[in-house]
């Protein structure tokens, strides 16, 4: 009997779940190669589209660029602390 008939007539005797597992399998080993990668940003918006993360929401115009962020600047202990302080 041939490889690929003997692994049609394995899948038979699998139960439904089975089947599935076999199925997602398959579907993984022919997905491999067939799909050009995807940046990170489609990744998240095929991910947000199934509902499994919050959409990504667009920037914001208004939004501070890092090199324009100036710390502000205090008198006293540093914050780090007066945090652990107030731990203990």
């Amino acid at each position: 009997m041939a490889t690929l008939e003997r692994v049609i007539e394995e899948a038979r005797t699998l139960k439904p779940d089975e089947l599935c597992t076999l199925r997602d399998a398959i579907d993984d080993l022919l997905a491999e190669g067939s799909e050009s990668p995807i940046s990170e940003e489609e990744f998240a918006r095929h991910l947000a589209a199934k509902g499994i993360i919050a959409p990504i929401a667009p920037p914001q115009a208004d939004a501070v660029e890092d090199d324009e962020w100036e710390p502000v600047e205090f008198t006293g202990k540093p914050l780090s602390e007066m945090i652990i302080e107030e731990r203990r």
